[in-house]
């Protein structure tokens, strides 16, 4: 199946192709576990590549092991990431093996990885990390002498490395623009060796971020802009409201769907009645801590609000039942998969 096709499925479909791997996997698993760790790694892939692109399984066991911890995997894509817990939630319950999801960070203190007969290790790669739009940006210097024949190929290295080191869901969520530098530049606050930076990354993202993971309590506190759009030739400025209290639960792995909800505003009445039906939506979802309004806008006789939540269904089943009960006619709702806030970080801060 290719990655175009993938894209193409239907969620009805989705679903029948994970749960197809998941009973090729139960009737299989018997013979599966007798084998080498080595040989059960390539058969279960070759298994899940026919139902799924983009994912593969990766064992963190001994030959012999009577519990073989299965890591899954969508190498790092975000765009893969609703598919991937889609794919461990379905997951029935396994014998002989334990499943989670994204590769976890490494526990190792320092560690080399060698690829084509070249070593690198952990220490001998420096990062330099500083605020990128709400996300972490870093810089990257190796610390030695690299042959200029090595240079893309180490830093293909110190990409996976980057990505055992922070774990994979941190590393594409979290993380900003990388670079490879010769030298950090002046907006770099430290540098640190990789195999020191994960507490690095996790205080700065808390402290000087201020992505506390904590919900807001009181009032929220809220900045109102005008803002041009360029990209387009009509409607060019919109009023935008951003919710920076929102700020400490941005980017949080159960809050990764963004949803926004357009409700007719030409007018005061039209204007206060989808101020106040979006406010009533944020209340409900903020109450069950289940999403948050991170952001409106007003545009083109519109008003836009956008919200971050995590369980994609339950809220799009509250948002139709509140615009059901004003007896709103026009009103849209869409959703993306965005666990890194871009829409909300594209006016924040």
């Amino acid at each position: 199946m290719t990655d175009e096709a993938a894209q193409e499925l239907s969620p009805a479909e989705q679903a029948e192709r994970i749960a197809a791997f998941w009973r090729a996997f139960q009737q299989g698993e018997p013979d599966l576990i007798r084998q080498p760790v080595r040989e059960q790694v390539e058969k279960i892939n070759e298994v899940l590549e026919e139902h799924l692109d983009g994912l593969a399984l990766e064992m963190s066991a001994n030959d012999g092991d009577q519990l073989i911890d299965l890591i899954a995997t969508a190498h790092g894509s975000k765009e893969r990431f609703p598919l991937l817990m889609d794919f461990v939630k379905q997951a029935p319950p396994l014998k002989h093996y334990s499943l989670s999801a994204f590769r976890t960070r490494t526990e190792e203190p320092d560690f080399p990885i060698r690829m084509d007969g070249f070593e690198l290790a952990t220490s001998e790669i420096l990062i330099g990390h500083f605020a990128d739009e709400g996300l972490v940006g870093i810089e990257v210097m190796f610390d030695r002498e690299l042959p200029s024949d090595m240079l893309d190929h180490a830093r293909n290295m110190a990409f996976i490395m980057l990505d055992h080191v922070l774990g994979e869901y941190d590393f594409a969520v979290k993380v900003g623009a990388v670079d490879f530098v010769e030298g950090f530049s002046d907006e770099v606050l430290s540098s640190t060796p990789l195999h020191q930076f994960a507490p690095v990354l996790d205080s700065f993202w808390a402290g000087e971020l201020g992505h506390t993971g904590l919900f807001p309590t009181g009032e929220d506190d809220w900045t109102t802009l005008t803002v041009s759009f360029e990209r387009d030739g009509e409607g060019n400025h919109a009023i935008v409201s951003v919710n920076n209290s929102a700020n400490a639960v941005a980017a949080r792995p159960d809050l990764g769907h963004a949803v926004e909800l357009r409700l007719p505003a030409h007018d005061h009445a039209t204007l206060d009645a989808a101020r106040d039906l979006q406010d009533q939506i944020a209340t409900r979802l903020e109450s069950r801590h289940a999403g948050i309004l991170s952001h409106t806008l007003l545009r083109n006789g519109e008003r836009m609000a956008h919200y971050y939540v995590g369980d994609l269904p339950a809220a799009l089943a509250l948002i139709d039942a509140g615009v059901r009960d004003a007896f709103v006619a026009d009103s849209e709702v869409s959703s993306e998969f965005d666990p890194s806030w871009s829409s909300y970080f594209e006016f924040a801060g």
